[in-house]
């Protein structure tokens, strides 16, 4: 795992964390001269930050607040203000396509995507950060949550293809569970702290489904879809693949009896998001045996947690395993074990 050799912790420049990890992180534990620059090169992954002025020179002050696996994150970040550009040979360079869902506690955010306008989010707004665009952020001394979402899974939302960011954007402003979920994601820095492990893992895997159900939900009524669509047969569909992903017996035929429509229907519409059906079912699976695997505390062979999940076949298990988090099933036990150990 790569950590920042200052501190010990976990240095999200280098990417996600191979195991569960909870941390904060301050500029208070670098010298005043040192800190805006470490906090735009080690804490702020991709991102490069603009030429500090005086006072950033001087004493630039932030912290944040970690919760993440390798399969999601979630911040509290409170920092004076900065200016950072994506560009494209960053994106090029990344690790992983990232999206991130911003909600402004405090302060106000501008950014602007390239070739766009410049838009501004102030207390209470949510913005989308798609980081496969290249965008400049400005923020003013602020307060903020980051919780980075899925692309598969958000993408699978929306019929035919995913909206661009500044609808999405819109859609969240005008709507009610917006405010739902604005309420869930202020109380992050509050429980956090105080919650088990496992119960943090419960609170990451919930949040990042809480933020997709909303987005869909908002932009869904933004834009008038109905339940008849063909984006309410694929929500009817994700929702029983979800009930029955433990059966060794789901399948793309019993999948489209249960919603009523022909499998050519239903693959028809896991198409117009580019996905198949066992392609979707295989993505869920896998991410709940990583997250089994970083919650269980004892030995339990492999092949039991993976048939929790509906994964029978072990050999091509532990391939499609290593193809999607780079590390075999094994190896993700024991960086979880690791962590736990040391902390």
């Amino acid at each position: 795992m790569n950590t920042d050799e200052q501190t010990g912790h976990h240095a999200f420049s280098q990417g996600r964390p191979k195991a569960h990890i909870f941390q904060t992180v301050s500029t208070r534990e670098t010298a005043p001269a040192d800190r805006y620059d470490y906090w735009t090169s080690e804490v702020i992954r991709s991102f490069e930050g603009a030429a500090p002025d005086e006072q950033q020179r001087r004493n630039f002050r932030a912290s944040v607040t970690s919760l993440a696996t390798m399969a999601g994150e979630m911040h509290y970040a409170v920092s004076d203000a900065y200016q950072v550009n994506l560009g494209k040979e960053a994106i090029a360079s990344a690790s992983f396509d990232e999206l991130a869902l911003f909600l402004m506690l405090k302060g106000r955010m501008r950014y602007v995507y390239d070739g766009g306008q410049t838009m501004e989010v102030g207390e209470g707004g949510f913005f989308l950060l798609d980081g496969s665009r290249p965008l400049s952020l400005s923020f003013t001394r602020h307060c903020c949550i980051q919780l980075d979402l899925s692309r598969p899974l958000l993408e699978s939302v929306f019929p035919l293809s995913m909206p661009d960011p500044e609808a999405i954007n819109a859609a969240l402003a005008n709507s009610v569970l917006a405010g739902l979920l604005r309420d869930h994601l202020r109380q992050f820095p509050r429980v956090v702290a105080g919650m088990a492990p496992r119960e943090q893992l419960a609170l990451l895997d919930a949040s990042e489904s809480f933020a997709i159900t909303a987005i869909e939900g908002a932009f869904s009524s933004a834009v008038g879809i109905s339940e008849h669509s063909n984006a309410g047969l694929f929500a009817a569909a994700q929702r029983y693949i979800r009930r029955h992903l433990t059966s060794h017996e789901l399948n793309p035929s019993g999948v489209a009896a249960a919603v009523g429509c022909s499998r050519s229907t239903l693959y028809r519409v896991f198409a117009d998001r580019n996905l198949t059906v066992q392609g979707y079912i295989r993505e869920l699976r896998l991410q709940q045996l990583l997250r089994l695997l970083q919650k269980e505390k004892g030995n339990s062979p492999i092949h039991l947690l993976a048939q929790r999940c509906g994964l029978y076949d072990l050999p091509n298990i532990n391939r499609l395993f290593r193809r999607r988090f780079g590390m075999s099933p094994s190896e993700a036990r024991e960086a979880a074990h690791q962590r736990s150990d040391s902390g």
